[in-house]
């Protein structure tokens, strides 16, 4: 198995199918072997049920929390590669070969940059745009010495072996941070690409609260420096 994409997933009924689509869409233009993983971390509605017609393999999270999902389906991933994105349809895993394709020997992570790419109007509110990414961003590479533009970004392409070195802590939002962190305490190659980013389906209630989640990501940066 080349790639393993796995799909943290609660209650996205309206948009799993087309994400899972278009990750199977990619696999073909790659003309590699992949897998859809979806991680679904309690589901109400018929989520799983569409995730396994589509043809993605779902594997049951009980710990609740975007962190929890994302290492569940790491562990249950196969890939030599294993990729990252969210159930929304906000990232286009159409773009899959953006990230691969910049893959080279000595990469350990290929993350998506918003910022550096188109961002429909509408897909991301003015303060996550121009205030609480740059800032969050800002800490990350003055702490940590990484040259990234959008640590926000949750579409990110990892080698399995890199991967298995770290021992991952946080369970909620913050994951997005500690795993920039972690690789960049690995002394583990990071490159960014240029990526899309589109609006969520209408009426689809958003699982990210910005003020409690944005301090979340601030406490961990700031904490982990001293640790």
């Amino acid at each position: 198995m080349k790639l393993s994409v796995v799909i943290p997933c609660l209650n996205e009924e309206g948009t799993i199918k087309t994400c899972i689509d278009k990750c199977i869409k990619a696999f073909d233009e790659l003309n590699i072997e992949g897998e859809v993983v979806v991680s679904d971390n309690g589901s109400s509605d018929k989520s799983v049920e569409i995730a396994e017609n589509a043809g993605a393999r779902v594997v049951h999270c009980k710990e609740k929390g975007y962190g929890n999902a994302l290492k569940f389906g790491f562990k249950n991933a196969a890939g030599e590669y294993v990729l990252m994105g969210d159930a929304d349809d906000s990232y286009d895993f159409l773009e899959i070969p953006l990230l691969y394709n910049a893959l080279k020997e000595d990469t350990d992570m290929v993350i998506g940059s918003r910022l550096r790419g188109n961002i429909e109007k509408g897909a991301m509110p003015p303060l996550h745009r121009y205030l609480g990414t740059p800032v969050l961003t800002f800490i990350l590479n003055i702490l940590y010495g990484t040259r990234i533009s959008d640590s926000q970004c949750g579409m990110r392409l990892m080698k399995r072996t890199s991967l298995n070195e770290i021992k991952f802590k946080t369970t909620g939002m913050e994951f997005a941070s500690e795993l920039l962190v972690e690789f960049a305490k690995h002394k583990f190659k990071i490159i960014e690409v240029p990526i899309s980013l589109y609006k969520d389906a209408e009426g689809r209630k958003p699982h990210l609260n910005p003020v409690r989640d944005g301090l979340r990501h601030l406490f961990y940066l700031i904490s982990q420096k001293f640790v």
